[in-house]
């Protein structure tokens, strides 16, 4: 059964990916083409393909393969509509094969965010909301949502963000739920790029229950694909956090996406 939800999965994430295809090129052919080109706004999607889906330091796929895709909209309000401030709103959806174990009979995972952004003499304002879904276990617990604000600035030599989150019924009804974290993106020779990002949580209820996760990344595009390697670490137990079975261990990840 995996397997058949994943290929329905790989299966939907390349039609998207046709689909935002066919939709960038903008041709007056006939009066279909010219109808659907005077819708405003932008559409985006990829697709990716990982050695491991990890979140937050921890895997989500229990240290296998995952493929992922998105598909986005966004409408500038400057563009459209002459506001006095360059206002950006945006929806996205995105996918990806989930595998928490024998106790979870999860196995897709979708997150939808819609958002609004803007920046201001030079500094990034986001905020947004996601709703984290799995489909196959409705009503179980895993479920939830979160609530986000973040800013960033880009000095040209590297730029930095922050950003908070706050969701007020974690997954597996775990209540109240706090994540800070701060990321930095730098340009390199021969058009590599070098991300790191840190990030801390903690849970209300349970006082004292936190954890901080980090991360370090080597990206370069290549013809259209963009290659990435990527070291993950945590500071939680295996054996007391993520009951034993590996998904808490540091770890490398290779993948290779392409967007449209």
């Amino acid at each position: 059964m995996r397997y058949k939800t994943v290929s329905a999965l790989v299966a939907v994430i390349l039609a998207v990916g046709s689909a935002a295809i066919a939709g960038g090129h903008k041709k007056d052919a006939d009066p279909i083409d010219a109808f659907f080109n005077q819708i405003p706004g932008e559409f985006s999607s990829d697709v990716s393909l990982a050695s491991d889906y990890a979140f937050r330091g921890v895997s989500q796929t229990g240290a296998s393969p995952a493929i992922q895709g998105s598909f986005g909209y966004s409408l500038g309000l400057q563009d459209q509509f002459k506001s006095p401030i360059p206002i950006n709103l945006y929806t996205s959806v995105w996918g990806s094969n989930v595998n928490f174990g024998s106790t979870d009979d999860s196995q897709i995972e979708m997150n939808l965010t819609p958002g609004i952004n803007t920046e201001i003499n030079g500094i990034s304002i986001d905020f947004y909301t996601i709703w984290y879904i799995y489909p196959d276990t409705s009503g179980s617990g895993n479920d939830y949502v979160e609530y986000a604000g973040g800013l960033g600035y880009d000095f040209g030599f590297a730029s930095l963000g922050v950003s908070y989150t706050y969701s007020p019924d974690y997954t597996v009804n775990a209540g109240e739920f706090h994540y800070f974290s701060a990321s930095v993106s730098v340009p390199l020779p021969y058009k590599f790029t070098l991300d790191g990002t840190v990030g801390t949580g903690s849970f209300e209820r349970d006082a004292g229950v936190d954890f901080t996760d980090w991360s370090i990344a080597l990206s370069r595009d290549i013809r259209g694909f963009t290659l990435s390697g990527k070291y993950v670490a945590n500071d939680m137990n295996d054996t007391d956090d993520c009951g034993g079975v590996g998904n808490c261990d540091t770890r490398g990840i290779f993948s290779i996406s392409k967007s449209f």
